[in-house]
């Protein structure tokens, strides 16, 4: 009883909340607990915000325009398009592929594409892709990070075809602008066949032409040209 009685004398000896009392001297109160949470919650959606929308990626955005200007490939081949793509309903614009600087060892490739905005007019563009770097997106509310490409849409590109009634070059690709029976599959030493398809995955996220292949469907509007003879870097 008595030892009852002397916790409960120390118990009202102590302040509730010996942190909440303000220093001698200080006027201004200290935030309450639920104010403290709200500020805590606000820092971490800040925080959040920031690494949604700038992720600070060491190695860069994986696509990097050479040709001055805003690059026309970025978003060529929009998602919202895909269906009638998928279908071969849409004939243009095309773009047409050719690395000028690649290796097995060569971290960014150096390319030309020919855009085709109909069966007579075209411009190119060159620009690099760096392999192992993180592609820019943008998501549905605007935000914009780094993610890296899904591999499985490079997987599904090894079959993408040009089917009839299309008119192609057959086995031999050309900058167009009639794109060849097998758009991604080129003639080229087994090493760099394995080397291209992370280009190829970072390629087809950058234009868009991802989910015009991915539902296995007959989009034929962007294909490999071919390898310059003398870009190998090994």
């Amino acid at each position: 009883m008595k030892t009852l009685i002397a916790l409960l004398a120390l118990l009202a000896a102590t302040p509730a909340d010996a942190q909440d009392i303000p220093a001698q001297g200080s006027t201004a109160a200290k935030p309450s607990f639920w104010e403290r949470v709200g500020d805590t919650a606000k820092s971490a959606g800040h925080r959040i915000g920031q690494e949604i929308t700038n992720p600070g990626s060491g190695r860069g955005d994986a696509f990097r325009p050479l040709t001055p200007g805003a690059s026309q490939l970025v978003g060529i081949f929009p998602a919202s398009q895909s269906a009638e793509a998928q279908l071969g309903h849409l004939a243009w614009p095309r773009v047409a592929v050719t690395f000028e600087e690649y290796g097995t060892k060569l971290d960014c490739w150096t390319a030309r594409a020919r855009i085709w905005t109909d069966s007579t007019r075209h411009h190119d563009e060159r620009f690099q892709i760096c392999r192992s770097s993180p592609v820019k997106v943008t998501n549905d509310l605007g935000q914009t990070g780094y993610a890296m490409p899904n591999d499985m849409e490079a997987r599904l590109a090894q079959g993408a075809e040009t089917h009839p009634p299309v008119a192609s070059t057959g086995t031999v690709a050309t900058e167009g602008p009639s794109p060849p029976m097998a758009l991604f599959i080129r003639s080229i030493p087994e090493p760099l066949v394995w080397a291209q398809w992370p280009v190829i995955a970072r390629l087809l996220r950058v234009t868009g032409f991802g989910s015009g292949v991915s539902g296995g469907g007959w989009d034929y509007r962007m294909w490999i040209a071919g390898y310059e003879p003398n870009g190998n870097r090994g």
